[in-house]
């Protein structure tokens, strides 16, 4: 597993989790979850703990491109985040999402299937904050933003039917698109 280095820039091929500013909680996934209505993919939602692997997601680049792992990911780079234990890919489209009406955020593919809606922009959350330089670094706010239909990667206090917190994509910014790469 390969986790950012000591500079703390995350780079193409690191493990990471995300954290949701907002309530605390991290971007998860199960396999053997799978919504009941919409695509009927995997479940996505944000859990209160960290749940190891679960919320472990590897930063690849998109399939068709010249970044290669150890590279670091900058502002604006295109992203797939590939959920550890089951190797699929954080995806969205337009469908609606089960709890709040927003875009659905499901896990989609495999290690040899994945499409355009796989694809995520890194963004930084103020453009204004001195804290940024060209990187994505650990603990730093950042949006991330779905290629295909601009949605912002979102959660908030709207469970599921499971408890967890509903992740979706979200049209506007607003301190629910708030993530950063924690460990803790």
């Amino acid at each position: 597993m390969s986790r950012p280095q000591e500079d703390g820039i995350i780079r193409f091929g690191d493990h990471i989790s995300l954290k949701h500013e907002g309530t605390g909680r991290f971007l998860s996934s199960k396999g053997d979850e799978h919504y009941q209505s919409g695509s009927e993919q995997q479940k996505v939602f944000s859990s209160e703990d960290l749940l190891g692997d679960e919320s472990t997601w590897i930063v690849l680049p998109p399939r068709v491109t010249n970044e290669e792992a150890g590279y670091e990911v900058g502002f604006e780079d295109e992203i797939r985040l590939k959920h550890v234990p089951t190797r699929s890919n954080l995806h969205s489209h337009e469908i609606e999402s089960p709890a709040s009406g927003q875009q659905e955020v499901s896990c989609f593919g495999n290690d040899d299937e994945s499409d355009e809606n796989d694809v995520w922009k890194v963004l930084q959350f103020d453009e204004d904050d001195e804290q940024y330089d060209d990187f994505w670094r650990v603990n730093q706010p950042v949006i991330i933003r779905h290629v295909q239909t601009g949605k912002l990667l979102h959660s908030h206090d709207i469970a599921l039917s499971g408890g967890e917190n509903e992740v979706s994509a979200y049209e506007g910014t607003d301190e629910n698109d708030k993530w950063a790469v924690s460990f803790d």
